[in-house]
């Protein structure tokens, strides 16, 4: 008997060494993801959000970030929500952008769904989980940073903004630890911001001030720039280390820095090389570091 119950157990458990893709409703909805669960997960394994950029797929993100790797052998649950379809025919999370000013999309509610039911389907013992994305899923971690600080820990976006409407409304009592990788030459969502809304995305700040800000809500009164990668040494960017801290807290806000980086998840590779308007955006990669790395880096301070 307690050996059909060794086996029935395996068999249980080998059906979550996969990613499984899962559709649910959700307020009238149907809703996709994928879910990564490594082998030997176990009440203490958290969950780490991983969304995508506009236009972009749930299935994409996965494959190209390599957070599964890093899942697999750091022994925590990677979920991969899917956006739904603007009117422009996108995908898209709804952050705020002004051509979706209409939509009824609430995707803060749909991740908040997940954090909770997948907490109780695989008995989870903590309370709260991470997010991380690129450009639109970087704006989404803005967005949760500001409406759910009681279910993630802390927020790690890459190329993503901080809409200004979202700003003026953001919880300060949050104190949500974030982390942002961006680049100075990037042509999407812009370093420098765009408060007038020239690109017609709506109006967003810039990183600099954006950083100040989160680093004011967290209460922290330390901040340090060090240099980590150099183009005179060898690399293709030079990259800085933005931190900022205080003696008696343990939040902390980080920015790399990437000077004339473009709109990429470092790490990941691309030769847009024969198409010039592609290169234009999103420029050759960058290789200097490994953005699912650093963000996994980041949130292991707060396990």
């Amino acid at each position: 008997m307690l050996n059909r119950l060794l086996i029935l157990s395996t068999v249980f458990l080998s059906l979550f060494i996969v990613s499984e893709e899962r559709s649910i409703i959700h307020e009238g909805l149907e809703r996709k993801y994928i879910v990564h669960i490594p082998d030997n997960f176990n009440e203490d394994s958290p969950l780490i959000f991983i969304m995508h950029g506009y236009t972009g797929t749930a299935n994409g993100i996965m494959e190209y970030s390599g957070m599964n790797n890093i899942a697999d052998r750091e022994n925590f649950i990677a979920v991969y929500p899917q956006g739904t379809i603007d009117i422009n025919g996108n995908t898209f999370f709804n952050v705020g952008y002004e051509l979706d000013q209409y939509s009824k999309v609430d995707d803060v509610s749909f991740i908040r769904h997940l954090v909770l039911s997948l907490s109780k389907e695989l008995n989870l013992k903590r309370t709260k989980a991470f997010a991380t994305g690129m450009s639109n899923g970087g704006d989404m971690s803005y967005l949760l940073a500001c409406t759910s600080s009681d279910l993630f820990m802390a927020v790690a976006p890459v190329a993503g903004v901080l809409m200004k409407e979202l700003k003026d409304s953001c919880d300060q009592e949050a104190g949500v630890p974030l982390f942002e990788i961006h680049g100075t030459a990037d042509k999407i969502s812009r370093f420098e911001g765009d408060l007038k809304n020239e690109d017609g995305w709506g109006a967003y700040y810039d990183l600099p001030s954006t950083i100040e800000f989160f680093a004011k809500v967290n209460e922290l009164d330390n901040k340090t720039v060090e240099k980590i990668t150099s183009k005179a040494a060898g690399a293709d960017y030079d990259i800085f280390f933005e931190r900022h801290w205080s003696e008696d807290r343990k939040e902390e806000i980080w920015m790399y820095r990437i000077e004339e980086g473009r709109h990429v998840w470092p790490g990941l590779k691309i030769n847009w090389w024969s198409n010039p308007i592609l290169w234009f955006y999103f420029g050759s990669g960058n290789s200097d570091i490994n953005a699912s790395e650093e963000v996994w880096k980041f949130f292991q301070k707060y396990l």
